[in-house]
């Protein structure tokens, strides 16, 4: 199935991840100032290695990954994963380019996943796990109507450090309006 998510007044789509993106995704990867912010382990990767790893995308399950299309140009991914069709939750994820950054971008990429995972997904509960330093998503999700749940201590390694995550969530019945 082709997801196509797309913002009238923003100039946003979000689709799903195709073969084109390959370059594009290989230099958001290799970005170590960007790896920093975001919970997974990057490693930096040459083409041929970015190539197979989106040939397994097709073998991926329970997770939907969709390319942040802003004014016809790729900026970054949003990622839904444990996707759980029995208790109706999900897990979100973002990641942007430098240059798409501080631009609203992010925000309204969450609220377009957001209403697609209530009203298209169906789904009930959605989670997102940010690093303890990372301002810029912590204040990010709570804008967005996420509430902090709390602390999973020492949950993941950044640079050969334990980190914390802060765990948030939103209800499909939570009061917020974007």
């Amino acid at each position: 199935m082709r997801d196509v998510l797309k913002s009238d007044d923003f100039q946003i789509i979000m689709r799903n991840i195709e073969i084109k993106d390959a370059e594009f995704l290989m230099e958001l990867n290799n970005d170590m100032e960007i790896a920093h912010f975001v919970v997974g382990s990057p490693r930096i990767v040459n083409f041929q290695e970015q190539m197979q790893w989106m040939n397994n995308l097709k073998y991926e399950k329970n997770c939907k990954r969709f390319i942040i299309e802003y004014n016809c140009l790729p900026v970054g991914t949003i990622i839904l994963s444990d996707i759980d069709t029995v208790n109706l939750t999900a897990n979100i994820s973002i990641k942007l380019c430098k240059s798409a950054q501080g631009k609203g971008i992010g925000k309204k990429s969450i609220n377009m996943i957001v209403e697609y995972c209530f009203e298209t997904l169906n789904l009930k509960c959605l989670t997102a796990n940010i690093l303890v330093y990372n301002a810029a998503s912590l204040a990010l999700f709570r804008s967005c109507g996420f509430v902090e749940e709390g602390i999973l201590r020492s949950r993941v390694i950044k640079e050969g450090k334990r980190c914390d995550l802060i765990s948030f969530s939103r209800l499909e019945n939570d009061n917020f309006s974007a």
